[in-house]
C-alpha cells in the first residue's frame, strides 16, 4: 500500500483564494445591507421630522452608534 500523496501548496493556495473571494463577497453584501438600512432610517427621519440634522455618537459598550434627532436619542 502506498502512502497518500501530500497536498501541494498550489492546491491549498487555490482553495484559500476561493475562501477569501467568498468572504469578500459576503462582506460586500453586508455593507450593501447596512447601507440600505441607513437609507431606510434616513427616509423615516425625514418623513417624521422633515429635513433635520442627525447626530451620531459611538457607544463603546455596545460597539455601535446611537442617533440623536431633535433631542431624542435612539440607542442601538
Amino acid at each position: 500500500m502506498t502512502p497518500p500523496k501530500p497536498l501541494g501548496l498550489l492546491f491549498i493556495w487555490k482553495i484559500r483564494l476561493k475562501f477569501i473571494a467568498e468572504g469578500a463577497k459576503l462582506w460586500a453584501e453586508g455593507v450593501k445591507l447596512r447601507a440600505e438600512g441607513a437609507k431606510l432610517w434616513a427616509e423615516g427621519v425625514i418623513e417624521a421630522y422633515g429635513n433635520v440634522m442627525l447626530s451620531w455618537s459611538y457607544r463603546e459598550k455596545k460597539n455601535d452608534f446611537a442617533c440623536t434627532v431633535e433631542g431624542e436619542t435612539f440607542e442601538p
